[in-house]
């Protein structure tokens, strides 16, 4: 079984599935992760979790075995419907065969799920046990052997029948997970709506802000009509312009206007993501949220002017003198870390917002070389009382700082974070971006070269020469072991985002 044992069991009255009060367990799920592989049947678990289905799974791996756990059978009975994971291992194996055979005793409802076998796989191992059993010389084993494989090949035969879903090596695990969770909730009938997703149902429980709502004429007035030149940079959802804005108690303020391109095929999801999260938080290494429009089709979203622009202008060009020193981008460093401190672990009791698009171009500089996190639309909202947050979307944010973890499976977790923070800080340590395309071997993905020189120490070899004179040589043994940390292949392996704000802040203390 899955070794996961974080899923609070509830009371059958607060089931979604109605009517059946007698139950305590929606499913039973039963599987062997060490077959299936962690990844999947984490997030398998996850997934049905956050579904609101109530699940029993054991927590204990099984090597070998041939008889049922104690309380398995307990469990069966007291769940309303059975989901198994047929592996090629698991299902060539007595233990499932002898708790299949229970589980289709006991429930009218079975959903297998075929993890890389075809159903025809059953029989075939059931003929390797009939060819067990003829081969033995004992008649009494011989004979207690084919009352099992009597039993188990009923139970195949039944299986092979019901409606299931099966699993190739072609189909993507994230897009299978949520369609086996709607599978789950069609076959169980349940009369109440499938939860709401998490983000949504957050906003829908969060009070409503005292928005600022901007007349269009005032934005308009205020970049000069969207003039070319007040034009500054342009977004994953629109183009983003410079405005000295006077409307209410704000008078000739420096401020930056997104606005969104109703043209395109994206940004209105955007658009209503970022607007509640900005209008709802605030932290002083967040970009400052002034106000919004919502006005004729017009979606337009004013912040506060950051003077010395994004981080990534002076990445990709560090010879341009008037950047920053090293002791002032250890210092950006700190911000950046900071706000995500606030966002995973300190903006609500309940919930922490994921960024999921970390990246030097969506940290603004002010005139004092403090940084602030911006562009939120793509950020999503979890569950911050349980040691792993995961939520299932399609995945999003900037190739070259995206979580490998992420992008394979789909899952998001405040560690993919963390990941795309780890190159930020190589980034800065190597005084260049992500991605330099001007390569074309090895060198142009910072997350697989940095490690590389890392592990070979050959971090000499990149660091930015305009500041390598100036970094201590135990603040950058400090500053690169966190860095090297956060693109731990492993998520469980990498640091915690307040772990990286306190070795940051040690390495500051020994760079002063």
């Amino acid at each position: 079984m899955v070794i996961l044992n974080h899923t609070k069991q509830r009371s059958s009255s607060s089931s979604p599935i109605h009517g059946h009060n007698k139950y305590k367990y929606d499913v039973f799920l039963s599987f062997c992760s060490k077959d299936t592989g962690r990844s999947f049947t984490d997030h398998l678990c996850n997934a049905i979790k956050h579904a609101n289905i109530t699940t029993f799974f054991d927590d204990d791996l099984i090597e070998t075995g041939v008889y049922l756990k104690p309380g398995w059978e307990s469990a069966i009975k007291a769940s309303r419907a059975s989901v198994v994971v047929l592996s090629e291992n698991y299902a060539d194996s007595q233990w499932c065969l002898n708790g299949l055979a229970l589980i289709l005793k006991q429930h009218l409802t079975v959903i297998p799920i075929f993890y890389h076998v075809k159903p025809s796989f059953l029989e075939d191992a059931m003929a390797r046990y009939r060819r067990v059993m003829e081969a033995m010389t004992n008649e009494d084993k011989r004979s207690q052997l084919a009352e099992k494989i009597d039993r188990w090949n009923k139970a195949c035969t039944q299986v092979s029948t019901l409606k299931g879903m099966q699993l190739g090596f072609d189909r993507r695990e994230t897009k299978f997970i949520q369609d086996f969770v709607k599978h789950i909730y069609h076959r169980l009938r349940i009369s109440a709506r499938t939860p709401l997703p998490l983000d949504r149902r957050f906003h829908r429980e969060m009070k409503q802000p005292n928005l600022f709502k901007i007349p269009f004429q005032a934005i308009k007035s205020c970049t000069q009509n969207f003039s070319e030149t007040n034009f500054i940079a342009k977004g994953g959802y629109g183009r983003v312009y410079k405005g000295i804005f006077t409307w209410a108690n704000h008078v000739n303020q420096l401020v930056a206007v997104k606005r969104l391109d109703v043209t395109g095929l994206q940004g209105n999801k955007e658009f209503h993501i970022e607007l509640t999260i900005l209008s709802q938080y605030q932290h002083k290494n967040i970009v400052r949220f002034i106000g919004f429009c919502d006005e004729n089709k017009e979606m337009t979203l004013v912040y506060g002017y950051e003077s010395n622009g994004s981080l990534d202008k002076y990445l990709r060009n560090t010879a341009k003198s008037g950047g920053p020193s090293w002791p002032q981008l250890l210092k950006i460093c700190i911000d950046v870390a900071s706000a995500l401190d606030y966002l995973h672990n300190h903006v609500a009791e309940k919930h922490r917002i994921i960024h999921r698009d970390i990246k030097s171009a969506n940290i603004l500089l002010d005139e004092n070389w403090n940084a602030k996190l911006a562009d939120f639309g793509l950020a999503r909202i979890g569950l911050a009382n349980q040691q792993n947050t995961m939520v299932i979307t399609n995945p999003a944010g900037t190739h070259g700082y995206c979580d490998p973890q992420y992008e394979k499976t789909g899952f998001l977790t405040k560690e993919s974070d963390v990941y795309s923070f780890g190159v930020v800080l190589f980034e800065v340590l190597c005084g260049r971006l992500a991605c330099a395309l001007n390569y074309h071997d090895e060198q142009r993905f910072l997350h697989h070269l940095a490690p590389t020189c890392y592990k070979k120490r050959e971090l000499d070899k990149i660091i930015d020469p305009r500041i390598k004179k100036d970094i201590k040589p135990r603040v950058l043994s400090k500053f690169s072991a966190i860095a090297y940390r956060c693109l731990h292949e492993t998520r469980e392996e990498r640091p915690t985002i307040a772990e990286v704000v306190f070795q940051l802040k040690k390495a500051m203390k020994m760079q002063v």
